[in-house]
């Protein structure tokens, strides 16, 4: 993907300003986890341990906190394939992670490009269109083929997240720049 023409700051203060809008939304428990920095495998390997310690600590059975754990491992290596890159390799995005009435609320935004953009909708609206039984059946059939994108997913990610969830995955393109887009996906992990 190619650079915005604006420098790092307006991007960042985008980034964290939807952070700060969204925490405290939706009726909240309580924000468990929140970062908004680079994409980074030590930083995507931290947040999964403080997620799923944030979700033990809520006195959650073992098996909802793997449920959550991992949607937040696709949630995050959606954001590592996904995720448009900068003049200087990084991967701007933010992370959330929240307990509400219904479940556990998992958020995470980075930008797009113009083609990732399209592609995503006709992929978000697509699962988001299957019934359970028609996600189960999808994502074994995905399995089975095995064969990897020029990304190196297979195309399991949205599937399985929402598989997990039981619920459609909310998401929201909002335009950044020329071609680009600040792309937010939230998933319930419902308890």
């Amino acid at each position: 993907m190619s650079e915005p023409h604006s420098t790092h700051r307006p991007l960042r203060e985008e980034m964290n300003q939807r952070l700060q809008e969204h925490v405290g939304t939706g009726g909240s428990l309580g924000l468990l986890v929140s970062f908004s920095g680079d994409w980074e495998s030590s930083v995507s390997d931290s947040l999964l341990v403080l997620g799923e310690q944030a979700a033990e600590s809520t006195g959650i059975p073992r098996k909802q906190v793997r449920r959550i754990v991992h949607v937040l491992i696709e949630a995050l290596q959606n954001v590592a394939r996904h995720g448009w890159v900068d003049s200087e390799g990084n991967t701007p995005f933010f992370f959330t992670m929240e307990q509400t009435p219904l479940g556990f609320q998992i958020q995470t935004g980075n930008v797009v490009d113009f083609d990732m953009a399209a592609d995503l909708r006709t992929r978000l609206a697509t699962v988001n269109g299957m019934t359970h039984e028609e996600l189960r059946k999808a994502y074994v059939e995905t399995l089975c083929e095995g064969e990897l994108s020029d990304r190196g997913g297979a195309g399991l990610g949205l599937l399985s997240m929402a598989k997990r969830s039981e619920g459609p995955l909310n998401y929201q393109f909002s335009e950044f720049e020329s071609e680009t887009f600040l792309f937010t996906l939230s998933i319930l992990v419902k308890g």
